[in-house]
């Protein structure tokens, strides 16, 4: 398998953006490539089972994180959760200057870590959306009203907000963002 120096070195014209997770939170990326596909956005790939999509033409690089991740020096970024094989911290300042960063501001030690940090990045927090389990299915609140999702995890549930600013910062708007998670299944 490819090391992220190598990542980086192959790839370090394009955007990369660095989803940092942990094992718990594997339906994130796939989440962020079904809208991208959804809306025929199409992103190259890394993921750390190993699968990977490579075309040459494509702007972004999605990479899912694995140890040594601050050599990627992601343009955009998400952090869910302090991961413990990562320092977290060095991927946080390791982002490109200009570049961005989403974390999930409900995780205090996720918080703290962002705002340490004195990187030159844009910083957008997020936390879970509100929603609610009616008969067996997840319905979340967005400005047009409740939406209902084929998710069963509830946890890929609160860090779906994570997934729309990575969305929105590849090209993908919020109206777009909402009609093609609504048909993600996990």
């Amino acid at each position: 398998m490819i090391s992220e120096q190598q990542l980086y070195q192959q790839f370090q014209e394009k955007t990369r953006v660095v989803i940092l997770t942990s094992k718990a939170e594997n339906n994130i990326t796939a989440m962020l490539l079904h809208v991208l596909n959804y809306h025929d956005k199409q992103v190259d790939f890394v993921l750390a089972n190993g699968e990977q999509s490579i075309d040459e033409s494509n702007e972004f690089i999605v990479i899912e994180a694995a140890k040594n991740a601050d050599a990627l020096k992601g343009n955009i970024a998400l952090v869910i959760d302090v991961n413990s094989e990562i320092h977290t911290a060095d991927f946080v300042n390791s982002i490109t200057n200009g570049g961005m960063l989403v974390y999930n501001e409900t995780i205090a030690a996720v918080k703290l870590l962002v705002e340490a940090s004195t990187n030159t990045i844009k910083k957008y927090p997020y936390q879970q959306p509100n929603y609610t389990l009616e008969n067996e299915v997840y319905f979340i609140d967005t400005n047009e009203g409740k939406l209902p999702l084929e998710i069963t995890n509830e946890n890929d549930i609160k860090h779906l907000l994570g997934v729309k600013w990575l969305c929105q910062h590849m090209g993908v708007d919020e109206d777009d963002f909402y009609e093609a998670v609504g048909e993600f299944q996990a």
